[in-house]
């Protein structure tokens, strides 16, 4: 039996500590089909390796299974699929030309796509090492090549588990092909899909510095036939091959003179192409070399795709933490409650997507008399927006506990982020001071999307100001307004006006300036969630793609 080893078993053990590291995994089943009996190999809770005949079969909890075929016992795989509570199911041949099928446990699975394929194959790949151990074993012929062949294959099938460049190993790949088929020069090119290309990855040989990267349409000479067609070629002479381009021998002095070159597939998707040139003893490529390097192209395909999903999904992983360190950041910095300003009726939310971004809002208290409010939005996402937005709240704030005016205030604030961001990390921001001895706001617009003031059914949208923050000084500007009774100033990011619905179109200035003139006599809440239903109604179903944020002020009678 191919699973009772203790290679098999000891190998088993190290993939599931490997994945449990880190995916909560329950169980995993493995089914050949010879015929409906099977023997159980499987990893328990505490990591010990159990093999078990039929008909002395039964389930272990929270553990990691391999089923295999047998001769013996009365367990039918029909009955045991039920009796797991499958459900995700994955199917592959093996090496030896049987079906496999691979059953997942897995808590969430319907969500982690990628994780799912990289276990079934990564399981796939351990049974078809086993298969060609036990292959080994039983070999009579060709005893010392064989071993070598299959040392290899192991390697290529393993690979892609320890690494999570990909460099790394196609570099490693076109290594072990070159000394696999014993020729001067191998080299590796990866199918783009988006453009239908060849890109150049890896060569290894003589003259291989003098190389430089390169695209190749599908279709065009050898290694794009053979992309094309999907079809081995073995060339014995090069010249007498019109596909064949002398240029590079030409330029270089290097003679090729036999090529075999073999595509690279996966699961009915062309991964790339293989090429190795002049065997090291001057013959031409066999049809033994070819099937030899078709297999080789398969593992190499197949530990290739492995290592985008693997990268993919540690990729997933990072994203999701950056994710949830940001939204703690921002959840920090935005105000905890809206405070209490005499005269003045205020709203304020903050809609996150799925994404973190960086808008920002806030309302400060300077003094008795004095309150600040704030909206900006920084360009980017995650936590370098979070953090850009962390430093700008500390600097502004040290900046407002002093008696600067306001130009001043913003001007240095930009100049302080213009040395703390990179260019591309600006900032749009609107900041207003209100003061309820003269109900005035004094405000300054930095490239951001214009407030709203309505009056007496007439709009206002305040645009005095300058650049955006952070990318170069400026001389900013700013106006003084004198607030009438029920006059209403709606603060936004553009995350409100430019949310789509599924036709992609904007939700627009125009309808947010319209819901607000429909809702001039209401108190700001009832605004607010006007506006957010509004919102609603447009995009429906659609996901939001930025934040936004919304801050809606009414002046009301003084006390």
């Amino acid at each position: 039996m191919l699973l009772n080893s203790e290679k098999f078993h000891k190998n088993l053990e190290q993939l599931l500590q490997k994945f449990r590291l880190l995916w909560p995994l329950n169980s995993i089943y493995v089914f050949t089909f010879k015929n409906k009996l099977f023997n159980v190999c499987y990893v328990d809770e505490k990591g010990a390796v159990v093999y078990k005949e039929p008909p002395n079969v039964e389930k272990p909890e929270n553990s990691f299974l391999i089923f295999d075929i047998g001769k013996n016992g009365s367990n039918t795989v029909t009955e045991t699929i039920s009796d797991f509570g499958l459900n995700t199911l994955f199917c592959e041949q093996t090496a030896a030309k049987e079906p496999l099928l691979i059953g997942l446990v897995f808590p969430g699975a319907s969500e982690k796509e990628n994780e799912v394929s990289l276990i079934c194959h990564s399981i796939l790949s351990l049974y078809n090492q086993n298969f060609f151990d036990e292959k080994l074993q039983k070999s009579t012929e060709r005893s010392k090549q064989v071993m070598s062949e299959v040392s290899v294959m192991h390697e290529i099938s393993r690979a892609f588990e320890g690494s999570n460049s990909l460099d790394n190993l196609l570099h490693y790949i076109v290594e072990k092909s070159k000394f696999l088929m014993r020729t001067e020069s191998a080299s590796l090119m990866l199918h783009v899909a988006e453009t239908d290309e060849l890109e150049f990855k890896v060569v290894l040989g003589p003259k291989s510095e003098e190389v430089k990267p390169f695209r190749l349409p599908v279709g065009k000479g050898i290694s794009g036939w053979v992309a094309h067609n999907r079809k081995p070629i073995l060339i014995p002479d090069a010249y007498k091959d019109e596909r064949f381009d002398p240029t590079f021998d030409k330029r270089s002095g290097y003679r090729t003179r036999s090529i075999l070159c073999v595509p690279m597939v996966h699961k009915n998707k062309m991964v790339g192409v293989m090429t190795v040139l002049n065997r090291l003893d001057n013959q031409p490529f066999s049809e033994d070399d070819k099937n030899l390097m078709l297999t080789f192209a398969s593992q190499a395909a197949l530990a290739i795709e492995n290592a985008r999903l693997l990268i993919s999904a540690l990729e997933k992983e990072r994203l999701d933490k950056e994710l949830q360190v940001a939204s703690e950041i921002q959840n920090l910095l935005l105000p905890q409650e809206i405070p209490q300003i005499p005269g003045l009726d205020i709203s304020a939310t903050y809609l996150p997507c799925k994404e973190v971004s960086g808008d920002f809002y806030d309302i400060i208290k300077l003094d008795e008399h004095r309150s600040a409010f704030i909206v900006a939005d920084v360009a980017g996402k995650g936590i370098p927006a979070a953090m850009l937005v962390s430093t700008m709240q500390a600097t502004l704030s040290a900046y407002l506990e002093g008696s600067l005016d306001l130009i001043s205030i913003v001007d240095k604030l930009n100049l302080s982020i213009i040395k703390k961001s990179t260019e591309d990390r600006f900032i749009t921001f609107f900041i207003c001071i209100y003061d309820s001895r003269f109900s005035t706001i004094t405000y300054l617009n930095a490239g951001h999307n214009p407030p709203i003031l309505v009056r007496n059914n007439k709009l206002i949208h305040l645009r005095t100001g300058g650049l955006f923050l952070g990318y170069t000084p400026w001389q900013y500007e700013s106006e003084t307004i004198e607030l009438k009774e029920n006059d209403i100033l709606t603060l936004y990011t553009d995350g409100l006006v430019e949310a789509m619905n599924e036709a992609h179109e904007e939700y627009s200035d125009e309808r947010l300036e319209q819901v607000i003139l429909n809702n001039q006599n209401n108190p700001t809440h009832l605004i607010l969630k006007n506006i957010e239903s509004d919102v609603n109604k447009h995009i429906k179903q659609t996901k939001l793609d930025d934040d936004f944020t919304l801050a809606v002020i009414k002046k009301i009678p003084q006390d």
